[in-house]
């Protein structure tokens, strides 16, 4: 039971650190492309909803077998872009830059969710 408690405590702190280093990189990209009225809570509200696309539409396409999970990954960047667009009231070329910054704060997610979860499971070893 403690082993469940401790990883899903890790998993909530993981996520809230993406969703604020996300946060942070969309708005140094929207501050960088010129984007107006690129404040931090658009930025926050942006990444959620990125976040939450792509997860979603690479579930419900993981029914499809084999190459379900790829093309549904694929649409859900897409329609990040989409929603990078709505969510700043942009251009898709800016919008574009502002995803290229949203893909390097995945990166740094990941690599930040696996230094916090192995670091996690390592404690309780």
């Amino acid at each position: 039971m403690e082993y469940a408690a401790l990883g899903l405590l890790g998993l909530l702190v993981t996520a809230v650190l993406v969703v604020i280093l996300d946060s942070l990189f969309l708005h140094i990209g929207a501050r960088t492309a010129g984007v107006r009225g690129a404040t931090f809570g658009r930025a926050v509200k942006a990444s959620i909803a990125c976040a939450l696309s792509t997860m979603l539409l690479a579930l419900v396409f993981s029914v499809i077998p084999v190459a379900g999970t790829a093309v549904g990954f694929l649409i859900g960047l897409f329609l990040t872009v989409l929603v990078l667009q709505a969510s700043y009231r942009t251009s898709f070329g800016r919008a574009f830059l502002l995803w290229i910054f949203n893909v390097a704060a995945q990166i740094g997610a990941v690599f930040l969710a696996v230094f916090l979860l192995t670091g996690v499971f390592s404690l309780t070893a």
